[in-house]
């Protein structure tokens, strides 16, 4: 099971990760997300653990735990799918479509009634 980490402290490494998660399972892989132009860490991670009841049981014991001087969110990770993500930009921007198009439309009817 992917598990979501977030909340960390900048100095967190995925070895840190790796030593909180020890004991809960069979570690696969951990990981701290940073930002691909800076390195610098985003203040989350990602730890595969299987089985899926030991990851169950990391989730409930280290969700609001410390680590590094912080209390870190642990839950199961879930993904939005591509297209979810850019549907709901895509209403966003639809949404500020029609208000710009609202206002242009009033503006319009005001400078017709000064007109008039």
């Amino acid at each position: 099971m992917n598990i979501f980490v977030g909340k960390l402290a900048a100095s967190v490494t995925a070895e840190n990760l790796r030593q909180a998660f020890d004991g809960y399972g069979t570690i696969i892989n951990t990981l701290i997300v940073r930002d691909a132009a800076t390195n610098l860490p985003l203040g989350y991670g990602h730890v595969y653990l299987v089985p899926d009841q030991a990851a169950k049981k990391a989730i409930a014991d280290l969700n609001g735990a410390h680590l590094h001087g912080r209390q870190i969110s642990v839950r199961e990770c879930t993904y939005r799918a591509r297209h979810e993500r850019r549907n709901n930009r895509t209403s966003w921007q639809q949404s500020e479509r029609r208000v710009t198009a609202a206002r242009r439309h009033n503006n319009s009817d005001l400078q017709q009634q000064r007109a008039g």
